[in-house]
């Protein structure tokens, strides 16, 4: 277990749990500060997972100068009114009620969202005032759009950015659609395009590395590309282009006061992190007055949103899940 410094006074104290598919970890959030957290490697099986969730908000709230109010939870599946329709990393495969299994083991109001909803609630709480749309690019693409602070999920899955359309006659999708951001542009598909290019030996900068027996990632394609590899460089333009097109919807549909990048891939100072800029500079509206951001890494973001979004529940009465 981890303690950092505490938050001040009279703050209300709540949990938060960012539960993933390889790590479930939880944190006492008090005055939007993290007061204590701990984390544990996910078990298997449900049951095990929601006892493992209600131990670590727990083990991380015990003894301190007040119980906590309420618990955000946020978790890598699709949850729409507080029902997990499908987080497959996890094991849910239909809808789900997670707040009334939980109960059983931990007797607090529980508030579920997205964990890309809860990051993006995290990163954008350095801009309090406004539409702030964040886009989360790791694995897949992710994100959430923010409103003066607060969250604003439709019926829990706005912002869900990696769903735009882009290529109405683009590859099918896991999610019923066909040419989808996400499957043009994320992590895992930069990643098989660095594999695909290595197997069949069109850059043989990749060939070389594939050769060691080791597995590509996107953060090669990207060496590739800086070391002058021309496939691989046409690759994350096409995928730098495809992005741009999906923040063109963003602006569209939301007009916001900025839209935030989230993700190391994303980076301004990165090969596919300045080609999106290129591309964004060269076909955003003219109009369009959102200005573009970067956040780096922060593995605390999600709790810190999470605790975020509990709050913002307790505040408008909502008694939890």
């Amino acid at each position: 277990m981890t303690d950092v410094a505490v938050g001040g006074g009279h703050d209300v104290l709540v949990a938060a749990v960012d539960w993933g598919g390889t790590w479930i970890r939880a944190a006492a959030v008090s005055g939007g500060r993290i007061v204590r957290k701990d984390r544990r490697a996910k078990p298997p099986g449900l049951a095990e997972q929601y006892a493992t969730v209600a131990d670590l908000v727990l083990r991380t709230t015990a003894q301190l100068a007040q119980a906590p109010a309420a618990v955000g939870v946020g978790l890598a599946g699709v949850v729409q009114e507080g029902i997990v329709g499908t987080a497959l990393n996890l094991g849910f495969t239909d809808g789900t009620d997670v707040a009334a299994a939980l109960r059983p083991h931990l007797p607090l109001p529980v508030h579920l969202l997205n964990d890309a909803q809860a990051t993006a609630l995290g990163v954008a709480a350095r801009w309090p005032h406004g539409t702030t749309a964040v886009l989360t690019m790791g694995t897949g693409i992710g994100g959430a759009v923010i409103r003066d602070g607060s969250l604003d999920p439709g019926l829990g899955g706005a912002g869900d950015f990696g769903h735009v359309v882009i290529d109405v006659d683009g590859p099918r999708c896991p999610c019923g659609g066909t040419g989808c951001l996400e499957r043009l542009v994320s992590g895992r598909g930069l990643a098989d395009a660095a594999n695909a290019l290595a197997g069949d030996g069109s850059s043989p900068v990749l060939a070389a590395r594939a050769g060691s027996g080791r597995v590509l990632h996107a953060g090669d394609l990207q060496d590739a590309a800086g070391s002058g590899d021309q496939r691989a460089a046409d690759v994350l333009d096409r995928a730098a282009l495809a992005l741009s097109a999906g923040l063109r919807t963003i602006v569209a549909t939301h007009d916001p006061h900025r839209i935030v990048l989230a993700g190391a891939a994303l980076a301004p100072d990165t090969w596919f992190g300045r080609a999106v800029r290129t591309h964004w500079d060269r076909t955003r509206p003219r109009w369009a007055r959102t200005e573009l951001h970067h956040v780096p890494e922060d593995e605390d973001a999600a709790l810190r949103g999470a605790a975020s979004y509990a709050l913002d529940k307790l505040a408008a009465g909502r008694p939890g899940s």
